[in-house]
């Protein structure tokens, strides 16, 4: 298996979150995140081997095995947008470091933690601010195309359009918070 230091960057995350005291929305999520840093990181597998895992990306440099999901899905913010594309410089360039990132509780902290370590072993910018919104839920559990409780937005827009449907989410959804 394949590590990234994580523990390396402990101090340093420890450091930006001091410095960016309102980096993540809602507050409390902030003060989870430095909780759990504080707590002590350990380091990142950051792989898999294929006979365990039969989809992925190969390991640099290792055909036995793969990346594990969040070291290569967190690094497609940068790649979509040109990342080391001689090409594309301006692209990225004009468009990182994001002004915001938008995610749900559950990821959180492979975005606040294992995300900015990321760009800070790059030496990038860290994204501007996190929103960290709550879960849609149906029955008390959160609405989830794996449980098959979701609700077709299409239907939803066809049958009472989209104003009414804005008006709905914005007066009866809080963005922070989980929505019933």
């Amino acid at each position: 298996a394949y590590f990234f230091k994580l523990s390396a960057f402990q101090d340093q995350l420890l450091d930006f979150y001091k410095k960016n005291k309102k980096w993540i929305i809602p507050s409390e999520k902030m003060e989870e995140i430095i909780s759990f840093v504080k707590s002590g990181l350990k380091d990142l597998c950051i792989s898999r081997s294929k006979k365990d895992l039969l989809w992925g990306i190969d390991f640099p440099n290792d055909s036995n095995h793969v990346i594990y999901v969040w070291a290569d899905a967190l690094n497609n913010y940068i790649t979509a947008i040109g990342y080391l594309k001689k090409n594309k410089i301006d692209e990225f360039d004009s468009t990182w470091p994001a002004d915001l990132q938008i995610m749900g509780k559950d990821i959180l902290r492979f975005h606040a933690i294992y995300w900015p370590a990321f760009l800070m072993a790059s030496d990038l910018e860290l994204p501007k601010k996190l929103l960290v919104h709550g879960w849609i839920l149906v029955n008390n559990q959160k609405m989830s195309k794996s449980l098959g409780n979701v609700i077709d937005p299409n239907y939803i827009l066809e049958k009472y359009g989209l104003d009414k449907c804005r008006y709905f989410l914005t007066r009866h959804f809080s963005i922070t918070q989980d929505c019933i």
